[in-house]
Order: structure tokens, then C-alpha cells, then sequence
């Protein structure tokens, strides 16, 4: 039996949003708290659904990390990727995930950015699908390449990578309002641990 597995990464197979905690890490509480006030009112906006994940998302990126060379964020990145994310994951989907990367395809589908995450797929040999940030003069603009991969896009970048015909069992893991689409895939869903 061919068998793959789709699991959301932020608060899902991680415990927190990896972007914030990212942003903290990098930049130490003091900063990351001064941002949290200065873009108060988009983050409020984007709680009470007025402001879209993308907005949100993209003002956050470009406050905190627009026109950082692209070299040096994949080295950030790469650093938190390495060091950070075991200290926050939900142990026990990891342990199954490994368990079960022994006959199936283990996939993260996420609207994170593949710059801080992509390192440790790697280490686990899991398959990422990730959102991409869009880089001028090789540095980061704030802005998205292509759409924030998450509800629908999730599944539309799902089909654009694997031929889901192919397989005879599809299982998602994902709690999150954003995942619920990609819930539509499967044969077998986990929503809750």
C-alpha cells in the first residue's frame, strides 16, 4: 500500500507560529514586543478576520525583516531551523510521523516560509511545501512570490507536486481553519491528538 502523509506545520506538527518565534529569536524580546505594538492594529485587524493572513503576514515581513540580504536570512533561518524548532514540537505527531516515514511519504504543507523551515525538513527527510518570499536585488522585499500557501492554495500545491492517484492511503494532519481544505484530500483524517 502506497501511503502519504500531509501534515500543517504551525500549530500542528509545532506548537507555536514559527514565524513569531523566529522573529523573537532573531531579534530578542525587546524589538519583537515594539514591533507587536507598532503593527498592533493590523494584528488586531487580522484576529478579528478584517485583515486577510496575507496582509497580516506581509506587513509583519516587511517591518521586521524587509531588505535583509537573502544569504543572510537562509543563515538565520537555517540557524533557527537547526537549533529552535525540536524545543517546540508536538511530540507525539512527530513520533508517529517517524514512525510511519518508514513506508509512507511524509509531507509538511505550510503557509510558513521554507527560509526557516527548510533545514530541518531536510534533516528529517520530509517533503515541505512551503510559502516563498519574494526577493529583489537579492533581498527580501516583504512581499510573497506567488500566494501564501495556505486553505486552498495548500491543495492546489499538493496537486501540483503529487499525482494523488498514485496513492491508496492519504492522510492529513492539520487543526488549524487553514488546513480544512486540504482535509478534502484525504482518505484518513487526524484533526485531533
Amino acid at each position: 500500500m502506497k501511503k502519504i502523509v500531509f501534515v500543517d506545520f504551525d500549530e500542528t506538527l509545532y506548537t507555536h507560529d514559527s514565524m513569531l518565534v523566529f522573529t523573537r529569536t532573531y531579534f530578542g524580546k525587546g524589538r519583537y514586543f515594539f514591533g507587536m505594538v507598532i503593527l498592533s492594529p493590523i494584528l488586531l485587524g487580522y484576529l478579528l478576520r478584517l485583515v486577510s493572513p496575507t496582509k497580516a503576514k506581509t506587513t509583519w515581513l516587511r517591518f521586521f525583516f524587509g531588505g535583509m540580504p537573502k544569504d543572510k536570512l537562509a543563515s538565520i533561518g537555517r540557524q533557527f531551523a537547526l537549533h529552535e524548532i525540536d524545543k517546540a514540537l508536538n511530540r507525539s505527531l512527530f513520533d508517529s510521523l517517524k514512525k510511519e516515514q518508514e513506508y509512507a511519504t511524509i509531507c509538511i504543507v505550510t503557509a510558513s516560509a521554507k527560509e526557516w523551515l527548510e533545514a530541518w525538513t531536510e534533516q528529517q527527510q520530509f517533503d515541505l511545501i512551503a510559502t516563498h518570499l519574494e526577493y529583489k536585488n537579492n533581498k527580501l522585499t516583504g512581499n510573497l512570490h506567488g500566494k501564501n500557501c495556505n486553505a486552498e492554495e495548500k491543495v492546489r500545491r499538493i496537486q501540483a507536486v503529487y499525482d494523488l492517484a498514485q496513492y491508496d492511503c492519504i492522510e492529513v494532519h492539520g487543526y488549524g481553519r487553514g488546513d480544512l481544505p486540504m482535509h478534502g484530500l484525504a482518505k484518513t483524517v487526524q484533526q485531533d491528538e
